[in-house]
């Protein structure tokens, strides 16, 4: 014999609230200040030059190793690695 169980259609159930409040469950997500700049926000130029010569360039990469490394050490000055 199986153990089945029927509900009326008429039974309660719980009320459901007007607003839901949500809550972040990650400090991450709350955190609203960062320890330093973010990668978009600095050498600006630098990318900016860099991003011109190898989509303009005809050699590529090849022909754009200084301005390359131009930006990765101004990246590097801020902390970040490439």
């Amino acid at each position: 014999m199986s153990d089945v169980r029927t509900v009326s259609s008429n039974a309660q159930t719980s009320p459901t609230p007007d607003t839901v409040v949500l809550k972040p469950t990650s400090t991450a997500a709350t955190t609203t200040t960062q320890s330093g700049p973010r990668p978009c926000c600095v050498c600006k130029e630098e990318k900016a030059i860099r991003d011109e010569c190898m989509l303009f360039s005809e050699k590529g990469e090849s022909q754009c190793l200084d301005t390359i490394s131009a930006y990765k050490s101004c990246m590097a000055g801020f902390g970040f690695k490439i």
